[in-house]
């Protein structure tokens, strides 16, 4: 291929908004699915190279959304090359990772392992299929085999820098990747476990990287947090407050020249949950999120001058008697549109009972706005507030970020504003049906 092939394979990236987290159904058009399934292959070819392959790292991320006819292009090149050349790591690790995070479900794991195995003994120095490796091995409860995969893991990462330590220590912890995370499966083990002092070897090395990072870095409360989450893991109960003593004059000194600082905020919170103070705690959290104030209040109607998008007055007080909720959204906010089709599903069962939605948008461009609510068929009101988080609306009710959906009883008292996922739907057919029987 004459183009770049880090170009082809972020040109790909670069078609998706944001990068794929903000919609499901991306296709990838007929000029680039061509040009993709060159650059695989050609990645597949190259085979390994000092322990490693070429394919792009976060493939694992994206293969799932490849249309079938590419993924079945590529499984085809990488099954003959794998015949041709037995010891081709990149053939076995793209079948390993297209076989075990794409195909039938219906596959026993037994019959999918071989490829994991033989693509983690073919590349020597690579770590991410290691992580691959306990990620699947986690979820399927295979616990010595997710040790192995960590140690393995942890043996490719001697040599990387601290940096890339901490990203692959944080990705062990993070559950949008990992069904269960090393803490979850350690206290899932008997105290007479074979396999415990191994597992010692490994949060000892957590611990290594963890520590390094917080005196590189003291205020990384993610850092601060996990290590403290592994002695608790641990039962070293002291251990857990002598990090969260450490950590706390640091935040408050973050505080000191930033009051709003939300991580700061957030590390505080947690800090004196821990530690016991309650009620430093909660004064945290709500100069963290001031909208949990409002729960339990009747929250103050919009100014008189407020207009919907249609240029109509619109007021809280015209929903008294409805259940409403009052959702702070914008088009370019993707966890707000992975929450709309549950508004939706909520709004269409109870609407005719007695729900309503007010949408409150951050958005600066109302053509991009109408054009979206027109795409999604979203019939509720909305109200455009351009200067987002600067505007009335987000001072008046204390919004710092979004998605923010208020749910509000008949009445005008916030029930939650947290109302997201089913817990929205519970909630509304606690408040309509439980008062209707």
């Amino acid at each position: 291929m004459k183009e770049s092939n880090a170009d082809v394979w972020n040109d790909c990236l670069n078609t998706l908004e944001n990068r794929g987290l903000a919609t499901v159904d991306w296709e990838v058009a007929p000029d680039v699915q061509k040009k993709l399934i060159n650059y695989f292959k050609s990645k597949i070819d190259e085979g390994v190279s000092d322990g490693k392959t070429s394919l792009p790292p976060d493939l694992i991320d994206y293969i799932y959304r490849f249309p079938k006819e590419m993924r079945w292009a590529l499984r085809v090149h990488a099954e003959g090359a794998l015949e041709s050349q037995p010891d081709n790591g990149a053939a076995a690790k793209y079948l390993a990772i297209e076989t075990l995070k794409v195909l039938n479900v219906t596959i026993p794991f037994n019959q999918k392992r071989p490829l994991l195995e033989k693509a983690i003994e073919q590349l020597s120095k690579d770590v991410e299929i290691c992580f691959f490796a306990f990620m699947q091995y986690g979820s399927y409860e295979e616990d010595e085999n997710a040790l192995q995969s960590l140690e393995k893991m942890f043996e490719r990462l001697q040599d990387a820098s601290q940096e890339i330590q901490c990203e692959w220590i944080y990705r062990l912890y993070d559950y949008s990747e990992v069904w269960q995370n090393p803490n979850d499966i350690y206290q899932g083990l008997n105290t007479d476990d074979p396999f415990i002092e191994r597992w010692n070897v490994v949060f000892s090395k957590i611990q290594t990287i963890l520590k390094k990072q917080l005196e590189h870095k003291p205020n990384n409360w993610a850092a601060a947090r996990m290590l403290a989450e592994i002695h608790e893991t641990l039962g070293d109960t002291e251990t857990v407050k002598a990090v969260f003593k450490e950590a706390q004059p640091v935040f408050e000194k973050v505080l000191e020249q930033k009051p709003d600082d939300w991580d700061a905020l957030n590390a505080l919170t947690n800090i004196h949950e821990k530690l016991g103070n309650t009620e430093l705690a909660r004064q945290y959290q709500l100069k963290q999120d001031p909208t949990l104030a409002w729960k339990g209040q009747i929250l103050p109607d919009f100014s008189s001058a407020t207009v919907d998008l249609d240029g109509n007055p619109i007021s809280l007080t015209d929903y008294r008697g409805k259940v409403v909720l009052l959702d702070f959204w914008a088009v370019w906010c993707g966890p707000c549109l992975g929450e709309i089709p549950n508004v939706k599903a909520v709004y269409e069962k109870y609407h005719d009972k007695g729900f309503d939605v007010i949408g409150v948008c951050f958005d600066k461009d109302e053509a991009v706005l109408r054009e979206f609510i027109n795409e999604k068929e979203m019939p509720w009101r909305q109200i455009l507030d351009k200067d987002g988080f600067r505007g009335v609306f987000a001072k008046q009710y204390g919004v710092r970020g979004i998605p923010a959906p208020f749910l509000i009883d008949p009445n005008g008292k916030v029930l939650s504003v947290n109302a997201r996922n089913n817990l929205l739907g519970e909630l509304v057919k606690t408040e309509i049906e439980g008062k209707q029987n």
